[in-house]
């Protein structure tokens, strides 16, 4: 009996787990309280809605029109409280997001990375093959192919949009022709470096990103 309930609570679990995560669309609650941001996770398309939810105003069009896959784009919360920055796990490409109580001009969507860093074909159904993760500086991201290990450096700004950046710290993949999440990263004790692990091997290499330039960044084998 108790293994019956116990595999049907994980039955429960696991359908929760794919309705979610199968969402056309998401709802991000923000730092100020009377807002909550709505996006279309096949298209990428970000509406700003009031707690009253009378007051819709787009921040996002819709950056994949023909989006056909659910949960391809997601949104990360970042330190700026008026900022998320959103990204398209099949290509890599992500934008900076930016919501405002002061009117649709403060409202906007700008790339941080426009290149695509992965070319899907219309049958691919890659599961979070990019994933971004938080640094203890409030201005950067790492962002991760777990697909294939490639890493880049992510930088936002609430002050200078021309400054927005997406660097590489590793240049060549460590596994190709695969289309599984076999790559996460752990951090260390310095803000600035952390573990990059393949899950199904257990190798390990460590790595630094930087902002005082290329020749701070790098990566070895652990």
């Amino acid at each position: 009996m108790k293994k019956f309930i116990f595999l049907f609570v994980l039955m429960i679990i696991t359908l929760t787990s794919f309705a979610q995560s199968n969402s056309v669309y998401k709802m991000y609650r923000t730092q100020n309280y009377h807002n909550q941001l709505r996006l279309n996770t096949m298209t990428g398309e970000v509406q700003q809605i009031q707690d009253d939810g009378q007051s819709w105003m787009m921040i996002c069009s819709a950056r994949e029109i023909l989006g056909d896959v659910a949960g391809r784009f997601c949104l990360y919360e970042t330190q700026n409280m008026w900022t998320f920055i959103m990204l398209d796990t099949y290509t890599g490409k992500n934008w900076q997001v930016q919501f405002s109580v002061k009117g649709e001009d403060y409202m906007f969507a700008v790339p941080i990375n426009r290149y695509s860093l992965a070319f899907p074909a219309e049958e691919s159904k890659w599961i979070e093959r990019f994933q971004m993760f938080a640094t203890q500086n409030m201005w950067t991201f790492i962002l991760l192919d777990s697909y294939n290990s490639k890493l880049w450096q992510v930088q936002y700004s609430s002050q200078d949009l021309d400054n927005l950046m997406c660097i590489p710290i590793n240049e060549n993949e460590l596994v190709s022709d695969n289309e599984k999440c076999i790559f996460s990263i752990q951090p260390l004790t310095s803000m600035y470096q952390y573990y990059l692990i393949n899950d199904h091997t257990g190798d390990m290499w460590k790595f630094q990103w930087s902002t005082k330039g290329d020749d701070y960044r790098w990566i070895e084998k652990f």
